[in-house]
């Protein structure tokens, strides 16, 4: 399996960068050596010359995302939003996602085609990152053309579809009521420079990662336990431990986000291998290398052997020969801010799902083309039960 491989460093003379997974992953995500500021690197250097000054209000947006920052910038308005995450709020907010879930659920149930994704992830994504950040009101549309230009930011009408969604971001921003100073407009762009810019790059940049990842990770959370029939030990537990266990070994099995993107700022080395001076290194965060990624049917329960499938005596199983300290949040002082909300809601959607439709059957899966930002492009469901949903 993926997370048992040796640690590997590979250079792809084709596409002039480093792929490094396993163990050297994590050490590449440690070398202080390693900058995050890849985006005139990794997308710039590709998008077309012609497009540079038809962007340039997404360009010098991305280029301010904290995540795509090192040092001071970076831990400035990190610490600024942190406290919408902290431990203690995500517990507060077990309530808030609890009725989110269950009226999308009771909403999935009157669906037509009752995709998981459109019908049922991506809006609970949205319910949900809309009430951290205080953003009522955003559409996962925004963040899907977002998630399209970084993956592939060579391609004109994905630069051209990421514009036009900041723009509509930061209309629909400006368009809101002011709040209680606790939203995340109000907690960012306290750094130097264009306040207002900082507070659109964070924003952008948190509804963008919360809207991309947690709707992946609640669909393939789904087809895992749909796909290996776990819906009744989810529905019995008690505790969420059942359903926790499964969100674990989605994320480690195939993270919803592939890799991260890192430079060179000097010469360093991985794995034995140098790595010069202003190289590019793609970090990958499932354990493989992220040009030979598993098709469709390695994640199929007709393919995992049977020591991968969950045993019965308890959550625990689900994670045997696994790691439980896997990459699917990055790792260091990168690591991503709203792993903990992530969790919460994905375990939540399983836990009540399970309950809600106990005989559920995946009917159809299609896979979205996007190698980066990975997930399904529709989950269509057989629902059964109670719930009087057919196909």
């Amino acid at each position: 399996m993926p997370s048992d491989q040796t640690s590997t460093v590979r250079y792809y003379d084709d596409l002039a960068c480093w792929v490094v997974w396993g163990e050297a992953a994590r050490e590449a995500l440690e070398d202080r050596r390693l900058s995050s500021e890849t985006f005139e690197v990794a997308n710039l250097t590709y998008l077309p010359a012609d497009m540079h000054d038809r962007c340039a209000h997404l360009i010098a947006t991305l280029s301010r995302w904290f995540a795509l920052l090192d040092g001071e910038r970076h831990r400035t308005a990190r610490r600024a939003v942190q406290p919408m995450f902290s431990p203690r709020r995500i517990r507060e907010l077990g309530g808030v996602v609890h009725t989110i879930v269950e009226e999308a659920l009771a909403d999935f149930g009157k669906s037509a085609t009752a995709d998981a994704v459109a019908d049922l992830a991506d809006t609970i994504s949205a319910r949900t990152v809309a009430h951290v950040l205080e953003l009522p009101g955003i559409e996962q549309r925004w963040a899907r053309a977002l998630a399209d230009f970084l993956a592939a930011s060579y391609r004109r009408e994905y630069a051209v579809r990421a514009q036009e969604a900041l723009h509509e971001m930061e209309e629909f921003i400006d368009g809101l009521p002011d709040g209680d100073g606790e939203g995340i407009w109000a907690r960012s762009g306290d750094g130097d420079g264009d306040g207002d810019g900082d507070r659109l790059a964070t924003s952008s940049m948190m509804l963008f990662g919360g809207l991309e990842t947690t709707a992946a990770l609640i669909t393939f959370a789904l087809w895992y336990m749909i796909g290996h029939g776990l819906q009744g030990g989810v529905a019995a537990s008690r505790t969420g431990e059942e359903a926790a266990a499964i969100v674990e070994r989605v994320l480690d099995l195939y993270a919803p986000l592939g890799h991260v993107a890192r430079v060179a700022a000097e010469d360093t080395a991985l794995g034995g291998h140098r790595i010069a001076r202003g190289e590019l290194v793609m970090v990958s965060l499932d354990g493989r290398d992220l040009f030979e990624p598993p098709s469709a049917s390695d994640l199929s329960a007709s393919d995992l052997s049977a020591s991968d499938l969950p045993a019965s005596d308890g959550p625990a199983a689900h994670l045997e020969g696994r790691r439980a300290d896997h990459l699917a949040f990055g790792h260091g002082m990168h690591y991503c801010s709203g792993a903990s909300l992530a969790r919460l809601t994905a375990t939540t959607v399983l836990t009540l799902f399970a309950r809600r439709y106990p005989e559920a059957r995946v009917r159809e899966v299609r896979w979205r083309r996007n190698r980066t930002y990975r997930g399904f492009e529709h989950l269509y469901l057989t629902l059964s039960g109670d719930s009087g949903v057919t196909s």
